[in-house]
């Protein structure tokens, strides 16, 4: 078996070492377009760019599924120079908008190619899947998710644990939604913030985002759906402030203020935990799943629970456990019960439990 991940970064570095582990022992190889500084034991290294479609195509020969973990920047040429080669891809790059315009190249490829696959859009979209292929469809969807600093820092109240630039999008992009059966976009620091209690992390505030993506179109005939953040008290009162100083809405002033935060309060100095709750329900029957995971062997909550997702979905298209050309959101996966159980357990094995409630816990 022979995996390709193109992104030497540190989630790229992540993924390709829990697939190199596997009992399987795939060849694995990362391809970027310098050495990864943290490579792996056992996978090897390869100078290439992934937007140059000659050099995708010579490194994908004999490969039996690619990764795709660049920045959402350049993911979507990336995306579509591994779909013209025909080899299955799972893409964790989460670009502005889900390509779903390259499904047609997919089906005339032949490439298998999973979308949004981290834990939120991704396992999210998969549990959400699940309970819609459970329960005949939902009447609503509620997704509740974040990563915070176990011991939050005074002040910002959080920490960067993925680019900070696309963090930082989480408070300005639209935050697409649907209420009564119609679609809304306020801005995420308009909309109304809610107050969450967890049992194990105690009080917390959920804002509503733009982490709902493929659902909004795959499930067209749901009249309920939302995505919220969860988040330390105070940390929204100081991005409000930005915002309210006009920080956020000026390009320099953003990109500035995104490299800051990237620096002041990155994700090694900052041990998280990660909490997800994930909810469908329809009439009196409900499905609900929840996940807590913690800074572990010197990896983040946040990057485990994404590249293991990954992973996870990897070795799905290399299996061919599921293998249907054409561009596909991870709730497609989650309409195959084998193909959740097999996820599911993947995960488990590598110490990311996701426990369903019982409708009394929801």
């Amino acid at each position: 078996m022979r995996i390709v991940v193109f992104g030497g970064g540190m989630q790229g570095c992540v993924i390709a070492k829990n697939l190199a582990d596997r009992p399987e022992k795939p060849e694995v190889i990362v391809s970027d377009l310098v050495k990864p500084n943290a490579l792996p034991e056992g996978v090897k290294s390869v100078i290439a760019d992934v937007t140059d479609a000659e050099q995708v195509k010579n490194l994908l020969k004999g490969a039996d599924v690619a990764v795709l973990a660049v920045p959402s920047k350049i993911a979507h040429g990336a995306l579509k120079n591994i779909i013209e080669t025909g080899v299955p891809v799972a893409d964790v790059c989460f670009t502005p908008d889900p390509p779903l315009d390259l499904a047609e190249l997919a089906r005339k490829t032949g490439s298998a190619c999973i979308i949004d696959c981290g834990v939120a859009p991704g396992l999210s979209h998969l549990l959400i899947g699940h309970a819609y292929a459970q329960l005949g469809g939902l009447d609503s969807v509620r997704i509740l998710v974040g990563g915070v600093p176990q011991d939050p820092p005074p002040a910002y109240k959080h920490a960067v644990y993925f680019n900070p630039h696309d963090l930082m999008a989480e408070y300005v992009r639209p935050a697409r939604a649907r209420q009564k059966g119609k679609d809304i976009e306020p801005h995420p620091l308009d909309a109304s913030i809610e107050k969450h209690e967890d049992h194990e992390l105690g009080q917390m505030e959920a804002f509503l985002s733009d982490g709902l993506r493929t659902l909004l179109t795959s499930y067209k005939d749901v009249p309920f759906m939302e995505e919220r953040t969860l988040r330390w008290p105070g940390h929204l009162d100081t991005m409000k402030m930005l915002r309210e100083m006009g920080l956020l809405d000026d390009p320099t002033a953003f990109h500035a203020i995104a490299g800051t935060l990237g620096n002041r309060y990155p994700s090694h100095a900052n041990k998280d935990v990660l909490l997800m709750l994930v909810e469908g329900k329809r009439g009196n029957e409900t499905r609900a799943w929840r996940l807590i995971d913690r800074y572990h062997d010197g990896m983040s909550a946040m990057s485990r629970t994404t590249a293991f997702t990954t992973a996870a979905t990897a070795m799905v298209l290399a299996r061919k456990q599921f293998s249907e050309p054409g561009v596909h959101p991870p709730e497609d996966l989650g309409h195959n019960p084998e193909v959740t159980k097999a996820m599911l357990a993947d995960l488990a094995q590598h110490g990311v439990m996701v426990t369903e409630l019982s409708p009394a816990r929801v």
